[in-house]
């Protein structure tokens, strides 16, 4: 059972569990929900050679967009890795597959941005409808149309 990790000390005693946002731009959504029950590593890092060392020892749980990658070699580095998150509806840049051997537990978010995708297309369709952005260029090249 290599893939078993040892228990996360939890309590008045120990520290709070360190989790790490991996490749966001900031965290002003995750730290009000989680600065009281953990501390938040924010890393801002395309690859793991860019992650703190204390990150890659300590942390129990990561957050990540779609920007990083972990393959198994990646998700050898972290030593106290419990959980990941995918922010996102994917997870096709994680090795699934390792990290279950590993014992690291992988979650997604199904349902992000779907209201906000439905808007975005919306706008799309009827910037082609309105033929919006052509007429803004040819407005700026003096174009008459």
């Amino acid at each position: 059972m290599s893939g078993v990790r040892p228990p996360i000390m939890n309590g008045p005693l120990h520290p709070r569990p360190l989790v790490a946002l991996l490749d966001g731009r900031d965290c002003t959504v995750e730290m009000p929900i989680l600065k009281d029950v953990a501390t938040v590593a924010f890393c801002d890092a395309q690859s793991t050679q860019e992650i703190h060392e204390k990150v890659l020892n300590e942390a129990v749980g990561a957050l990540m967009y779609h920007t990083i990658t972990l393959t198994r070699e990646d998700l050898e580095k972290f030593k106290a890795l419990r959980i990941i998150v995918r922010i996102g509806s994917g997870f096709d840049n994680i090795d699934i597959k390792s990290a279950g051997d590993l014992g690291i537990a992988v979650c997604n978010v199904p349902a992000a941005s779907v209201e906000e995708t439905a808007d975005s297309t919306l706008c799309h369709i009827l910037n082609l409808y309105r033929r919006a952005t052509w007429l803004h260029q040819a407005l700026r090249e003096g174009t008459r149309v």
